[in-house]
């Protein structure tokens, strides 16, 4: 069986009305729902982990136990720390780093032994690659922008590498792929403008990504 993660509440609700899904078909597990089906004809469990890396870890590990998982596909948004990447891209990381844990006021360095190296899917769809960050905390501040940027990390979500690390722990295959919504904005009102820009786009990507990539990559 395939599990196809999708952290947060609203865009697992984009799921379900593409989907056309209704509550009762959901089931309930500790951290969200799931919806198990045939998807051209492989068996799938599409589950809501919740926001964040615990969340993110912990799912997944209940799901790899209960359905025998032999690969998981993070499906979702992410935050843009690079003019490379523009609203409605879609990002495939060839690498991911967990950066919440390097304290930046003694050695702010990305060492080679912080990256978690995944391999590209080939696939006829266009795509961005390049490295992602994964933190506990939206990418919402400049001065988490300014670092990233510096480190030549393109965008941030809260889930994929502890997701990446479970999976490889479990020897999951896994493949993260997401949708830019978003990106820090300088002002008074830059985080306001960024969750505007957040919500415009969100179900514009989460289609995206359900009715055209998802098909490719399953």
């Amino acid at each position: 069986m395939i599990g196809v993660l999708v952290a947060s509440k609203a865009e697992f609700k984009v799921l379900l009305e593409i989907y056309n899904i209704q509550d009762e078909y959901l089931e309930n597990y500790p951290f969200g729902e799931y919806y198990r089906t045939k998807f051209h004809n492989k068996d799938v469990v599409f589950y809501r982990s919740g926001s964040r890396k615990v969340n993110a870890s912990a799912s997944t590990q209940y799901m790899i136990d209960k359905f025998n998982l032999e690969k998981i596909i993070v499906l979702g948004t992410c935050s843009s720390s690079s003019d490379y990447l523009s609203y409605q891209d879609i990002f495939i990381p060839e690498g991911i780093i967990d950066y919440d844990f390097i304290i930046r006021d003694l050695n702010d360095n990305i060492k080679e032994d912080y990256i978690i190296n995944l391999d590209l899917p080939k696939i006829s769809l266009p795509f961005k690659t390049g490295f992602m960050g994964s933190s506990d905390r939206a990418l919402v501040t400049w001065k988490d922008l300014t670092y990233l940027a510096s480190q030549n990390i393109y965008a941030s979500d809260m889930e994929s590498a502890a997701v990446l690390k479970v999976c490889s722990l479990n020897n999951v295959e896994c493949l993260v792929i997401k949708g830019v919504t978003d990106k820090p904005i300088k002002g008074e009102n830059g985080y306001d403008e960024q969750l505007d820009v957040y919500k415009y786009n969100l179900s514009i990507v989460m289609k995206i990504l359900i009715e055209d990539y998802l098909t490719e990559v399953i």
